[in-house]
């Protein structure tokens, strides 16, 4: 009994640092000039420095409206800068979403990110659905 809980303890401690290297990504949407369309810059980092080069998909999601929206995959290719990556988003309806990123490279992870896709101020919100 005791044996176990320490092999479960050393297995335990033996995985934290796998989880303090994940990939952690956060994203800024701007408004762009057409409704429903952002530019979004993607930072990458891991144990704090920028992941470089990264390739992935960004595939829009809105936690409120399961399965409501089906938005293919977009995929970012280029970098900006230093773990800096940029996408252009088309969504159906402005509110909270959250971004899936698929990673292939540098290896496979997905990471999650949390954005408020909302109109500039002064435009009115508009919504793509259709009757």
């Amino acid at each position: 009994m005791i044996k176990t809980a320490i092999a479960a303890a050393a297995l335990t401690l033996a995985a934290l640092p796998a989880f303090a290297d994940r990939i952690k990504a956060e994203a800024e949407c701007d408004p762009s000039e057409n409704a429903l369309e952002f530019n979004c810059m993607i930072t990458l980092t891991e144990a704090g420095n920028p992941v470089q080069p990264a390739v992935f998909t960004v595939k829009p999601e809105m936690p409120s409206m399961p399965m409501a929206h089906n938005i293919s995959p977009i995929p970012v290719l280029e970098g900006c800068g230093e773990g800096i990556y940029h996408v252009v988003l088309n969504v159906e309806m402005y509110g909270d979403w959250i971004l899936r990123l698929d990673m292939t490279e540098p290896r496979r992870d997905v990471v999650m990110v949390d954005v408020a896709l909302n109109p500039a101020e002064g435009e009115m919100p508009a919504m793509a659905h259709t009757h």
